[in-house]
């Protein structure tokens, strides 16, 4: 029974909200159904002492593939996010659904918040519980594990907003052998990092795979003489650009 379950297109699609909003709302925009993104990318990552908020968007598929045939799936219902108690937290972690009863039926959209504040920087590995039901009362329980938040110290992210594309000043700032900069990504992509003296010379240059959400990037300055650049960052359609200072 299990194959079923492996075989089952549920989507997910995870986006950074609103810290103020308590209730998700279905916004479902992409065509079909599936599961996006995968454990490779992951979700958003948090900082301590700020709270988090994530949302998963839901479209259930309305059959699930089974050997050559497919099943009809009655609805899918969410139990249970565990890991999300294991985080350390001034207010703890917890899971909301829209709608109410975290069910949600073959071909509807729904939407689950994940949020909290944590409080130790860290990884913490989380697992997706839920039963999906090919009858009203008949299910197979689905654990889908992988998934995890990584907490951030604030020190070193300055003014680095988690809901857009977004470069931190780079830290430490004056540097000598390397620095640090935060890169906060709307979805996951190849992003490229350039340094640039005053007159306009190319003195570093790099490119990286980043996954949605923020990206931590070090800059090596060993190379480069004391004085002023200008650091580039960009994913192709968004471009920010800070000054740097290097002292040695």
């Amino acid at each position: 029974m299990k194959i079923i379950l492996r075989l089952l297109p549920l989507f997910i699609f995870l986006t950074t909200q609103s810290h103020a909003q308590a209730v998700c709302q279905p916004e479902w925009t992409q065509p079909g159904s599936g599961i996006s993104p995968d454990t490779t990318v992951n979700l958003p990552a948090g900082y301590v002492g700020q709270e988090y908020m994530t949302v998963a968007q839901f479209k259930v598929p309305k059959k699930a593939p089974y050997n050559n045939d497919s099943i009809d799936i009655d609805h899918i219902v969410l139990t249970n996010v565990s890991g999300l108690s294991a985080i350390p937290a001034s207010t703890p972690f917890l899971f909301s659904c829209n709608p109410p009863d975290c069910a949600f039926k073959a071909d509807s959209v729904g939407c689950v918040s994940i949020f909290g504040t944590p409080s130790v920087a860290g990884t913490y590995p989380l697992t997706i519980e839920a039963n999906v039901y090919i009858t009203p009362v008949l299910y197979i329980p689905f654990p889908t594990p992988g998934y995890e938040i990584v907490v951030y110290q604030n020190i070193g992210v300055p003014e680095l907003s988690t809901t857009h594309f977004d470069v931190s000043q780079n830290s430490p700032n004056p540097f000598g052998e390397s620095t640090t900069v935060y890169v906060n990504l709307e979805k996951a992509t190849s992003y490229t990092v350039k340094v640039s003296d005053l007159v306009g010379n190319e003195v570093f240059r790099n490119t990286l795979s980043g996954k949605k959400g923020v990206n931590e990037t070090l800059i090596d300055g060993s190379r480069l003489k004391s004085g002023l650049y200008f650091m580039t960052v960009s994913d192709g359609e968004h471009s920010v650009t800070k000054r740097m200072n290097v002292q040695k």
